[in-house]
């Protein structure tokens, strides 16, 4: 079974339950008295949106730059030491010769 998976897997869990916790946030910023126009939970959501976008992108900007330049620099080729071509061919984002759109 590939590697994939198990990172697929983990990441349905993680953001599955990141939505459970912000449904108990929600629950709390949305104050019935101020209804109809809820200003603080729409300001919490419009403000947390923005910072988790923002750095959120910035964030996997520099980090796959990053990780770019590790493989183009050859510090990653020895993960495949002792592997068959095919073996590193199935081997997915973990070949050597990925490279990472930025």
């Amino acid at each position: 079974m590939a590697v994939g998976v198990y990172k697929r897997g983990v990441v349905i869990g993680i953001v599955v339950g990141w939505g459970n916790l912000n449904g108990v946030v929600s629950s709390n910023i949305y104050i019935s008295t101020e209804s109809p126009r809820f200003w603080t939970g729409h300001g919490t959501v419009l403000a947390y949106l923005i910072v988790c976008l923002l750095g959120g992108t910035i964030f996997m900007h520099v980090m796959l730059r990053m990780e770019n330049a590790r493989r183009l620099s050859g510090k990653r080729d020895n993960m495949h030491e002792g592997m068959t071509r095919d073996q590193i061919w199935v081997a997915g984002d973990n070949r050597p010769d990925f490279i990472y759109v930025t």
